[in-house]
């Protein structure tokens, strides 16, 4: 789709069997990410690979028939885009969000971003385009990669709230979630512009002894999702503070 829309994407492969795995790691030449089509996150449906690697039996554990391979991006951070789009074709953009990840999961988000005004509306216009493609109703979140010479790759999109668009809770007039609301019922678009900057950190199972000090440090806006059990690496809640202006 992003190909088709002109849209930039590292290098990659459709891969469906063990055979097709073999040709698109010689094809590769070098480290890569295989990755399932759908239902992947926080590093989930993932797999680093290298050419030379036993293709058949990294398919047979892999888990799933309808994957990709992507060549391993030397990229210098993350970026997410959030667009909510109604019926009619009008579309509301969040302000760009900037992201760092740990293990393959989002650890931290900052927003808005700090790239130059050109990358964010580039960034932007892409989301807004694969979001008329595919006729979306609702929101969308598209991740890209930026590259130390400000090239914007095409990562994955969600189709959903997103994880790094939890700042607008306390960050917007309308959040991601009031948008979605919004737009469900007819009510057309909140107000997304951004109360200042905003950082959100992902709170893990291993992270829950953090809890007594977020709770009483001021102008933390911590949030906790009631999941029974606090298994390391699972997304338990997040924390939210506004940033100083600089």
């Amino acid at each position: 789709l992003a190909v088709r829309l002109g849209i930039e994407t590292p290098r990659f492969w459709p891969v469906t069997s063990a055979t097709g795995l073999d040709g698109a790691l010689t094809e590769l030449g070098g480290d890569g990410i295989l990755k399932t089509c759908r239902l992947g996150y926080d590093g989930k449906g993932q797999r680093r690979v290298a050419s030379g690697d036993d293709a058949s039996a990294i398919f047979d554990s892999f888990g799933s028939d309808d994957a990709i391979l992507e060549e391993k991006i030397d990229f210098a951070f993350e970026i997410s885009c959030l667009v909510a789009r109604a019926p009619d074709g009008s579309i509301a953009h969040f302000p760009v969000s900037q992201n760092t990840h740990e293990n393959g999961i989002l650890a931290r988000t900052v927003a808005p971003a700090t790239i130059p005004s050109s990358l964010a509306e580039k960034a932007q216009q892409a989301t807004a385009a694969l979001a008329d493609e595919v006729g979306l109703f609702g929101v969308l979140a598209v991740e890209f990669f930026v590259t130390s010479d400000d090239r914007l790759l095409f990562n994955e999109m969600a189709p959903r709230p997103h994880n790094s668009f939890h700042w607008t809770i306390e960050g917007c007039a309308s959040s991601q979630f009031t948008q979605l609301a919004r737009v469900l019922a007819g009510l057309g678009f909140g107000d997304t512009s951004a109360y200042g900057r905003w950082q959100m950190d992902n709170l893990l199972g291993q992270h829950m002894q953090q809890v007594p000090d977020l709770l009483a440090s001021n102008g933390v806006h911590l949030h906790l999702y009631g999941k029974p059990d606090a298994h390391t690496n699972r997304k338990m809640g997040h924390a939210t503070r506004q940033l100083p202006e600089s």
